[in-house]
């Protein structure tokens, strides 16, 4: 990622974030598929809550997407300091950045083609590192890198793409996606920000996955005593085994 500036007429400028892919990748056809991908998804999306791409091009052979410039912190940053601290974020922000998450996700879910066919984005990486909030307030998803839809050229199961942690039971066992998986990994960073705990941590990944598979969790009550059992109760109903209990909505 480099941080760049965008100028025009009479003064005006702003910042941009570029994405580009490393060298090391610069000539993986593969890569530079995916990373179309990623282009052709995130321009379909115009939300408050999604990080908007302004331009997507090439230059000297390379690749690039131009971004909004987001003046803040991700939640994996609030979470490691409220952890130092020894202390909890307070359950109203909390609230409020999952609540405006899950409203940009909805959108995204929802989101439709010029032949009013639904699109079938799924984000697969919602994770706190893939949740910015502005000083000024601001709370926006990125990374719409991996998503799989339907203009996708890589919409197949099989694959494991996305954080291990945040992976929902139907992604570690690799099979098909919907936005239910979104469902689960926004549960698992609600349930880490109201108790500024790990839900899931395992010496490898495989027994990170087993335990997503069993639904090993502990209700968040255990870890925070004095959390309100109703969003204990919407926290574990998204964290539900069985996609069919799992529910959502942005209103």
């Amino acid at each position: 990622m480099l941080l760049g500036r965008a100028d025009g007429i009479e003064g005006f400028e702003r910042h941009v974030v570029l994405k580009r892919i490393r060298p090391e990748h610069a000539k993986d056809v593969r890569f530079i598929r995916m990373f179309v991908d990623e282009a052709r998804v995130a321009a379909t999306l115009h939300h408050q809550h999604i990080v908007q791409v302004h331009d997507v091009g090439e230059a000297d052979g390379e690749y690039f997407i131009a971004m909004e410039y987001l003046h803040g912190e991700d939640v994996r940053a609030m979470l490691s300091m409220a952890s130092k601290r020894r202390a909890h974020v307070p359950l109203g922000i909390a609230i409020a950045i999952v609540s405006a998450a899950a409203a940009g996700l909805h959108y995204a879910h929802e989101r439709r083609g010029p032949d009013k066919r639904p699109l079938g984005i799924v984000h697969r990486d919602v994770s706190p590192s893939n949740i910015l909030v502005g000083y000024d307030g601001s709370v926006k998803v990125v990374d719409f890198g991996i998503a799989k839809a339907s203009l996708s050229q890589e919409t197949g199961s099989g694959s494991l793409k996305g954080k291990v942690s945040y992976m929902s039971p139907e992604q570690c066992k690799g099979d098909d996606i919907d936005r239910r998986s979104d469902v689960y990994a926004l549960g698992v960073v609600l349930y880490e920000l109201a108790t500024t705990t790990r839900l899931w941590k395992g010496d490898n990944d495989y027994l990170v996955m087993d335990a997503i598979v069993n639904g090993r969790i502990a209700l968040p009550q255990v870890r925070r005593p004095d959390l309100p059992p109703e969003l204990g109760a919407i926290i574990m109903r998204a964290l539900a085994t069985d996609r069919e209990r799992r529910y959502f909505t942005a209103e």
